[in-house]
């Protein structure tokens, strides 16, 4: 239905209430000289008939044909972003690594190798980059190349080469999230997303529930849990995850019911469990080592002193960002983020020299962050604030820039693909195909930044914010409210302005 239609007699009054300062100002000069444009007295209708009474909502919606902003609400608070941010991290990502970036792991050894009757007496070394997507079969592979040079004893030490992080996880990341995987640590070594898989089942109720660890994975997790029946009205049961030095776990407390649950539990120390999987490795193709498995953070000796034996790649970055955006992957982002910053500084960095790098590389770009907080790359920090226009000017270079347009086909599609591919109302008509944009979403939160198309057959970009909503509240809707608006402005009114020329974009170095 056309709301701007039905509504116009009152409807400058609720645009008084409605919008930000610039459409206040527009509104008394409209008398004087123009009539407040269509598209912008719908969306502000639609905005008064339907925001939420307990949670606080930003909203900035922009017409791509036309250069021009059509509605701005609070568009300007700092608010928490979650992970929506990923948007300035596949932005980052893309302008600081290029589309042909991979990340790249090795096994290499020295110049000349010094074998004997399958005895290498070389130090062999292991090169870690923080590849998000390196898995134990992948370290397998290389290490399989010893043997099949007919190596069964390596009296040399093994170096894991990779930079050291006392800080694995990002300022303001929830305690209770650190042993659970979408909070796994970022670092130079991560070996299957730095997660490990269990499944707890019961041996009836009230006893001591069974714990198997999936694979043969070097960490221990003592398992006092059990399974309680189900009561209505019984006091909440819950498991705890105690995290301890070196990979050391314990499981407690209780779950009600009767069913088996599967469990991912986020590597504790990186480093540690980098060098028993690099052993078990060893050990599984049967070579033995004589020497020991030490990390350092450099190469002891000169890269021309080295030869690569077997090199593993990633995929390129635009793979690698597709990951991070339809799935909402964090430790991808983190670890993307963390590998733009340190080529942008050429040195290593923790999270607050990562997020100051970030800041630079968008302002080089035209995007000023300069009020906002950004604690990590994922939007999983309850420290990170932004505003509705700081997402909205990323949104804005991605569309109108030649070299990162590619992004666009990367965000989820409403009904086809990543986080909105079963999100109710959107997964069908008049939502699906219609709607690409990135969900960000945690506890009181619920956001959405991307693009439409509406009826009219205009495309426009849109941030939509949402804090402050209560669980309870959330449960109970029978739509969410970003589905709800979505569906009004695919209504929205045809309106042709001349085309304003955008600033020059800054030359990209």
């Amino acid at each position: 239905m056309r709301l701007h239609r039905l509504l116009n007699l009152f409807i400058t009054a609720l645009l008084l209430t409605g919008l930000d300062c610039f459409a206040q100002a527009a509104l008394t000069h409209t008398h004087i000289e123009q009539a407040i444009p269509e598209d912008q007295l719908h969306i502000a209708a639609i905005m008064n008939l339907i925001k939420p009474e307990s949670s606080i909502i930003a909203l900035s919606v922009w017409d791509l044909a036309d250069n021009r902003s059509v509605f701005q609400q609070h568009s300007n608070a700092l608010m928490n972003p979650a992970s929506i941010q990923k948007l300035l991290t596949a932005l980052v990502s893309a302008k600081q690594l290029g589309q042909s970036f991979q990340y790249r792991t090795q096994l290499l050894s020295e110049q000349r190798l010094n074998i004997t009757n399958g005895k290498l007496k070389n130090d062999l070394y292991i090169t870690f980059s923080g590849d998000p997507t390196l898995k134990q079969r992948h370290l397998i592979a290389l290490i399989e190349q010893l043997k099949q040079a007919g190596i069964h004893t390596v009296d040399g030490n093994i170096h894991l080469i990779g930079h050291h992080q006392a800080q694995l996880q990002a300022p303001g990341w929830v305690w209770d999230d650190l042993g659970i995987c979408y909070a796994a640590p970022v670092s130079s070594f991560i070996i299957d997303k730095n997660c490990v898989f269990a499944r707890l089942s019961a041996n009836g109720y009230n006893k001591k529930a069974s714990l198997k660890v999936m694979g043969k994975k070097p960490i221990y997790i003592e398992n006092e849990a059990v399974f309680t029946p189900y009561q209505k009205n019984a006091l909440p049961c819950d498991l705890q995850l105690i995290r301890k030095d070196s990979n050391h776990y314990t499981l407690k407390g209780c779950y009600a019911g009767a069913k088996s649950l599967p469990l991912a539990i986020a590597i504790n120390e990186p480093q540690g469990y980098a060098v028993n999987v690099i052993k078990a490795i060893f050990k599984q193709q049967k070579i033995a080592l004589t020497g020991q498995v030490m990390v350092n953070a450099t190469l002891p000796i000169s890269n021309n002193n080295l030869q690569p034996i077997a090199t593993h790649l990633s995929e390129p970055l635009p793979t690698l960002i597709d990951e991070m955006l339809l799935k909402s992957d964090n430790l991808m982002a983190e670890a993307l983020l963390r590998t733009s910053a340190e080529a942008f500084k050429q040195e290593p960095l923790n999270f607050k020299q990562t997020t100051q790098a970030l800041v630079v590389i968008l302002q080089e770009l035209g995007i000023e962050l300069e009020i906002a907080n950004i604690a990590d790359g994922s939007g999983l920090s309850r420290y990170n604030l932004l505003s509705a226009e700081h997402v909205m000017a990323v949104l804005k270079v991605i569309a109108t820039h030649q070299d990162y347009q590619y992004l666009l086909q990367s965000l989820p599609i409403a009904g086809i693909k990543g986080t909105l591919k079963y999100k109710r109302y959107f997964n069908k008509p008049p939502l699906k195909y219609k709607v690409m944009a990135k969900t960000g979403s945690m506890l009181g939160v619920s956001n959405l930044a991307g693009q439409f198309e509406a009826s009219n057959g205009k495309k426009y970009l849109f941030v939509l914010i949402e804090n402050g909503l209560s669980p309870k509240i959330k449960r109970k809707q029978k739509a969410p409210f970003s589905a709800i608006l979505l569906q009004n402005l695919m209504d929205m009114p045809l309106v042709h302005y001349p085309k304003v020329d955008l600033p020059k974009e800054p030359s990209i170095p």
